[in-house]
């Protein structure tokens, strides 16, 4: 056989045989004979070489015929023996809060790979050997013999031959395995037949039916104090949009979306979060809210009163809370529902 190890046959009773389960003393009693072309066969079972079976004759058995009929005959008998048929393929799966959360973006919530694990006698109960299948005859055909309408599962061993173009775009549920050796069969038999280079799931649901919380997202966080002090996180320290309270003497913590909050000319997100803190109902002053605050060009504000009333002219955000002139920015807070969509 051309460059391929032989590790099983057929004994006199049309049984598979590996060559593990031949001794010398066993094989004395037993005729073996080729899977591909029925020719006898010899155990090989030296102790300089690896064991196997040869031809006892010369003929032209091909390794092409002996591999694909090993395979289709091997996942017959895993699917007749096994309780369960695993499989494992990758699946695209959503934030599980895509649906509601106010952070979600297609283009920046990019969905994640899972590899996800079925047991496909979960859904079929019966595999077929070359069952016709309206113009296609799959080299094993899984199916349900209660359910007519589900779509039921091509297996196609490839040793050098893939499936054909029609095939694959027939949107049949196609699992095509691509064998080099027979050692390779033998591995399927021992658990899942997972999704890789070797082996492609074709037709199969490509979403996941899971909802995972994805962390995609890198937000700026609002701080708040109960004396009305808050500052935002700058760039450096953005949070994952799953990441919880931080701070646990803070009254308040935000998620910010700065997107659409710029820091020339328009509401900032120190601002929207203060405006926020107090449409919730949080009792706080801070002099960023004050209708006699301005913003400078070499402070962050400055106090327009501070001249008239003797209030500092540069206060820090938590004199508020004992200015006896402080005033709330009534037109600031008309802005307000514009800007609770970024928090």
């Amino acid at each position: 056989m051309d460059n391929v190890r032989c590790h099983y046959v057929y004994d006199e009773e049309e049984k598979i045989v590996h060559v593990d389960d031949v001794s010398r003393d066993t094989a004395k009693s037993h005729r073996y004979h080729c899977i591909s072309c029925g020719a006898e066969m010899i155990p090989k079972l030296g102790n300089l070489r690896e064991h196997h079976f040869a031809h006892k004759a010369a003929c032209s058995c091909n390794s092409e015929t002996y591999l694909h009929k090993l395979g289709k005959i091997l996942l017959k008998k895993k699917w007749d023996e096994s309780p369960e048929f695993y499989i494992r393929y990758m699946q695209r799966v959503k934030c599980g809060k895509y649906k509601d959360c106010v952070f979600y973006k297609d283009n920046v919530c990019e969905d994640s790979m899972l590899s996800e694990k079925y047991d496909l006698k979960e859904f079929y109960d019966t595999c077929d050997v070359e069952r016709s299948v309206g113009e296609f005859k799959p080299d094993l055909y899984l199916y349900h013999s209660g359910f007519s309408n589900r779509r039921g599962v091509f297996i196609e061993i490839k040793v050098t031959h893939e499936s054909t173009d029609k095939k694959k775009n027939s949107e049949n549920k196609i699992i095509e395995i691509h064998v080099q050796s027979d050692v390779e069969l033998r591995e399927l038999l021992k658990g899942e037949i997972i999704e890789n280079k070797e082996i492609r799931f074709m037709g199969f649901k490509q979403e996941c039916r899971k909802e995972i919380l994805l962390s995609k997202r890198m937000l700026f966080r609002f701080f708040l104090y109960s004396n009305g002090g808050a500052y935002v996180s700058n760039y450096e320290d953005m949070l994952r949009c799953d990441v919880g309270k931080l701070k646990s003497k803070a009254i308040l913590e935000l998620n910010m979306d700065s997107d659409k909050c710029s820091y020339l000319g328009e509401v900032n997100l120190y601002e929207v979060g203060l405006m926020y803190a107090v449409h919730e109902g949080f009792k706080i002053k801070n002099c960023h809210l004050c209708k006699y605050h301005r913003v400078g060009e070499d402070s962050p504000i400055f106090c327009c009163m501070s001249k008239k009333y003797g209030t500092p002219r540069e206060p820090k955000q938590t004199e508020a809370s004992s200015c006896r002139y402080y005033t709330v920015d009534k037109e600031f807070f008309d802005k307000k529902e514009e800007y609770f969509a970024k928090v």
